[in-house]
């Protein structure tokens, strides 16, 4: 199970990278950065199926959509000066509320084996 977590931190990442490389490329970037963003979106695509091996499509989606949208908006500030206007920052909130509240809602494997457990 912990490996479909790193499978999902993978899929963020490389989503992450694209996104950031994709707004680069758009500003200049050449070939090079187009083929940099999609080999990476590609792969958070790949990683993103591994992890949902373990992990339940729709909890694996939101963590992943969401915490894209965060880490990004993130860059965005920090890497391209974009000013988060308020609503942004209430947007943003809710969806990181949003990411806690989907991972909290999960059953887990471990939780699984010992209610199992206390049925036998």
């Amino acid at each position: 199970m912990r490996l479909a977590w790193v499978f999902l931190a993978l899929a963020i990442t490389t989503e992450v990278i694209g996104l950031t490389v994709m707004k680069a490329a758009s500003s200049g970037g050449g070939a090079w950065g187009y083929a940099v963003m999609y080999v990476s979106i590609a792969l958070s695509y790949v990683f993103l199926a591994k992890a949902v091996k373990k992990i339940s499509v729709g909890v694996a989606y939101a963590i992943w959509e969401g915490s894209g949208i965060a880490l990004i908006t993130l860059v965005s500030v920090f890497v391209f000066n974009h000013v988060l206007s308020n609503q942004e920052m209430i947007g943003l909130m809710m969806a990181v509320g949003g990411i806690i509240l989907v991972n909290a809602g999960e059953v887990h494997e471990e939780e699984e084996l010992e209610v199992a457990d206390d049925r036998v």
